[in-house]
């Protein structure tokens, strides 16, 4: 019969401990990327979304003929664009890697 070796056992026993202490902490850093991700993406969405409300605000010209042409681009309701704001804001693919 060999005799046990407690000091080996409890090597191997940190050894296995550390290994799965560093595969938990990859598991967390791949998903706070992830996480990372889309928040950059939602705010880039959210940031794109108040640019175009904004917009309108900051291109009028009071010198610009007051009469608009057919050929002049509609304008779309504010009840639209925060539809619009809404849907961009919660349609994010991860699948799609076109954000940034």
């Amino acid at each position: 019969m060999s005799p046990i070796d407690i000091a080996a056992i409890e090597r191997r026993a940190r050894q296995l401990r550390a290994e799965e202490i560093r595969r938990v902490e990859g598991l967390f850093a791949e998903r706070m990327v992830l996480l990372g991700r889309l928040l950059a993406a939602t705010a880039f969405s959210a940031a794109l979304s108040v640019a175009e409300m904004l917009r309108p605000m900051f291109s009028w010209n009071p010198q610009a003929a007051p009469a608009q042409t057919a050929a002049a681009k509609p304008r779309v309701a504010l009840r639209t664009r925060l539809n619009r704001a809404a849907r961009r804001l919660f349609a994010w693919n991860p699948e799609v890697h076109n954000h940034f």
